[in-house]
């Protein structure tokens, strides 16, 4: 009696489908793990490097908000200088100097003697605030310029005036006060004082609002940005969810088909013993 052998086909079949569909489970599973769709170059190569760049602009735009926040901190403390001086010299109200502030002191009714000791402890309380008005040890009301970056080669450069200069000429006038020609030159420089104050006030606005326009633009921006990197590099769970039921029941197939083709297989070489 001749005996033949021959290959087992179907069940060689079945061991490469099983094979390949455990490869696709442990890829699905490990998309749904980490919620990433991409996590190597070999799961979409193109998909990785538009991804790679999106993440970079991402840091970017990251880096700018970073410096436009420092440059909104900046402006925001020496506006706020700015006003307390501007309220020390003439009050709350711009029409109606107060009697606390220095206009409501040099044109009140007190005599030059009063006049110059409420004046002087004016100067104490101006020198007090310009001290006071700091940004990383710098004293932002005594001149100074910062620049920073608004992405790409874009820069915006702030720069407050030496108002602690500007106020040289009020603190001699002060100090000069004994009669009414002193006190009207005391009054002119609280007022010069005053406007060049208001300038640099509304200079230093520009640039908050350009500040403010910038921080508006890069949000928008990041948005966009973010939303374009989540569709490439995102995972969708509900279609991986789909993919592993499908590739769970092709496993399950093709263990079937391989029990079979060897129990199969071991009836037929035993039945030549019978």
């Amino acid at each position: 009696m001749t005996i033949w052998f021959s290959t087992n086909i179907p069940e060689m079949r079945a061991i490469s489908t099983f094979n390949r569909v455990s490869t696709d489970i442990a890829e699905i599973q490990q998309r749904v793990t980490t919620g990433q769709r991409i996590n190597s170059g070999r799961d979409d190569p193109g998909g990785l490097i538009v991804r790679e760049g999106l993440r970079a602009d991402i840091k970017g735009i990251h880096a700018t908000q970073a410096n436009m926040k420092q440059a909104e901190i900046m402006t925001d403390t020496a506006a706020s200088g700015m006003t307390q001086l501007l309220e020390l010299i003439r009050g709350s109200d711009v029409n109606n100097p107060s009697e606390g502030s220095l206009l409501g002191i040099l044109n009140g009714s007190l005599g030059f003697t009063e006049k110059n000791a409420a004046a002087e402890d004016f100067i104490t309380l101006f020198d007090s605030v310009l001290a006071a008005t700091t940004y990383n040890n710098v004293d932002l009301l005594k001149g100074t310029t910062r620049t920073f970056q608004l992405g790409g080669a874009q820069t915006l450069a702030v720069t407050i005036g030496d108002l602690d200069a500007g106020a040289a000429a009020l603190r001699l006038a002060v100090t000069a006060i004994a009669d009414d020609a002193t006190v009207t030159t005391a009054i002119n420089a609280a007022v010069a004082l005053q406007t060049t104050i208001a300038e640099e006030l509304g200079t230093l606005g520009g640039s908050q609002q350009v500040i403010a326009m910038n921080q508006r633009l890069l949000d928008s921006r990041l948005t966009s940005v973010v939303a374009a990197e989540g569709r490439i590099s995102n995972a969708d769970i509900a279609v991986e969810s789909s993919r592993m039921a499908r590739a769970e029941l092709l496993a399950q197939n093709a263990m079937s088909s391989i029990m079979y083709t060897r129990n199969f297989a071991a009836f037929s070489v035993s039945s030549l013993f019978r």
